[in-house]
């Protein structure tokens, strides 16, 4: 017997439920299926623990306030104007004085929480640290390999960052990796089936009408909805695209409609064919309400999820640059990621002291055990380009890629190339090749035009004795993961 600790990401996610949800999970496995098999014997070799990392959850909380008033300001995304500019920068400067002086926060960061992971091991007795990080969680498992790589038992880090580079490395890639979930997954899904979403069947096309809508409906479409985490939800995508050019109709047909006005226009209107009508339909009662809401100068309150994040990021390695460099890089960034780019100019880290821990040295977690990443191709909050620079780093490691896809926080999968050589690492230590890849599963509209013979091939024995709560248990997962993953400042 022993532990495996597991981690959300963020930084900012609380783990405390994770590890329960992950016992769930495997304790459902099916022995009549080869990988349901391997789950089971995961569930009676390892204790699953999930924490509360400092500043989360059951610890202290860490929050951030004041009595001065923010700004109201737009997207940096698609308002790049000097007085936007000045007014999110005036934002993220008192938002990040305000953590400054709170006490907690200079005992926030990847240093303790790495420690704090190493005395959990030694309370539970185990010789070894096993460990299985999303996200940010594998900046955090590097690190703990990093300080003690002759205590790293089996180490997951899943949906990987470049753990070479800085954050600020990683936050500008982000950027990128989310306007080529939309340009190379998003829109053209949605014209493949744009009949069905009632949406053109050219994605240029449809982009360009994302682009032309209004600044706060646009805003609330790209930054607030679109689902760049987890494929099962894609469909939520071209719905709130057809949500949102059907309310923009609309309001151009009835310009003197008060909010009640547009909420009952909308009930009467058609956005595209039942039962998805209705989906849509609620999706732009969301947009209208949000639209009508009356903005205020609201005194500055981080509340702690996003307040770890700046704390953990700006106290493990700062930024580089002033104000002036990251206002030149969201230019370029918007430029190049239309619908994506452009956040990075609200860098917390420039209004704050330096650093407070030095980060070990990455060559030392060469000296761990055996790692094993997972990573999807088209991951949008830690792109595969920042993976492959972690797997170059670290020779001591091996990666599966999994293909076609872009899900945040990949294990489980239920597919058995990706599950059955995670549960075998854990079980046995059997490392997969260098580098290896997993075909991705088909997104929801697609695998309805599967052939027959498809569909029946993929009908085997399922890998979990109750396959409805097992799902039900996955989406909590990937719901935690999303979470931890959607932290703003």
């Amino acid at each position: 017997m022993g532990a495996i600790l597991v981690n959300p990401g963020g930084p900012g996610g609380d783990g405390l439920t994770f590890g329960f949800r992950f016992s769930e999970f495997l304790a459902l496995g099916n022995p009549a299926d080869a990988t349901g098999k391997l789950f089971k014997e995961m569930s009676n070799r390892y204790d699953m623990i999930g924490f509360s990392p400092r500043g989360l959850g059951a610890s202290s909380a860490l929050t951030c306030s004041s009595n001065e008033r923010l700004e109201i300001e737009n997207s940096l995304v698609f308002d790049r104007s000097p007085e936007n500019i000045k007014k999110v920068q005036h934002n993220t400067r008192l938002k990040a004085q305000a953590c400054a002086k709170n006490p907690l926060t200079k005992h926030i960061h990847t240093d303790a929480t790495a420690r704090d992971m190493d005395l959990v091991r030694g309370l539970l007795g185990d010789a070894k640290l096993n460990f299985i990080g999303m996200s940010y969680g594998t900046w955090l498992g590097a690190w703990y390999a990093s300080l003690f790589p002759e205590r790293v038992g089996r180490m997951l880090l899943d949906s990987n960052m470049d753990v070479s580079g800085s954050y600020d490395d990683a936050t500008l890639l982000s950027e990128m990796g989310r306007q080529r979930v939309i340009d190379a997954v998003i829109l053209p899904y949605s014209a493949r089936h744009g009949q069905r979403f009632n949406l053109d069947s050219n994605p240029a096309q449809i982009k360009s009408q994302i682009l032309a809508l209004p600044l706060s409906l646009k805003t609330l479409l790209a930054t607030e909805v679109i689902d760049f985490n987890n494929s099962n939800n894609i469909d939520q995508n071209p719905l709130a695209i057809t949500a949102a050019l059907g309310l923009n109709a609309l309001r151009k047909q009835l310009p003197q409609a008060d909010e009640s006005g547009i909420h009952a226009a909308i009930d009467t209107y058609t956005f595209t064919a039942s039962p998805d009508n209705t989906v849509a339909a609620n999706q732009a009662h969301f947009f209208a309400k949000e639209l009508f809401a009356v903005q205020f100068r609201n005194r500055v309150l981080v509340e702690p999820r996003s307040a770890v994040r700046s704390a953990v990021v700006c106290n493990d390695l700062g930024t580089i640059g002033d104000e002036q460099r990251w206002v030149d890089i969201g230019n370029d960034y918007s430029t190049r990621y239309p619908l994506a780019g452009g956040t990075a100019t609200a860098n917390p880290c420039l209004y704050w002291s330096a650093p407070v821990v030095t980060r070990p040295p990455l060559a030392a977690a060469t000296k761990a055990g055996p790692l094993l990443m997972l990573q999807s191709r088209y991951d949008a909050a830690t792109p595969v380009e920042g993976a492959q620079k972690t797997l170059d780093a670290l020779p001591n490691a091996s990666m599966i890629v999994i293909e076609d896809e872009y899900t945040h926080g990949l294990f489980p999968y239920n597919d058995s190339c990706v599950d059955a050589k995670v549960a075998d690492y854990f079980l046995n230590g059997t490392m997969p090749p260098r580098t290896s890849s997993c075909a991705g599963r088909p997104l929801p509209a697609d695998a309805l035009t599967q052939s027959t013979s498809q569909v029946k091939a993929a009908s085997v024995t399922s890998p979990y004795i109750d396959p409805t709560k097992a799902a039900e248990i996955m989406r909590r997962i990937h719901k935690t993961i999303e979470e931890a993953t959607r932290n703003r400042f």
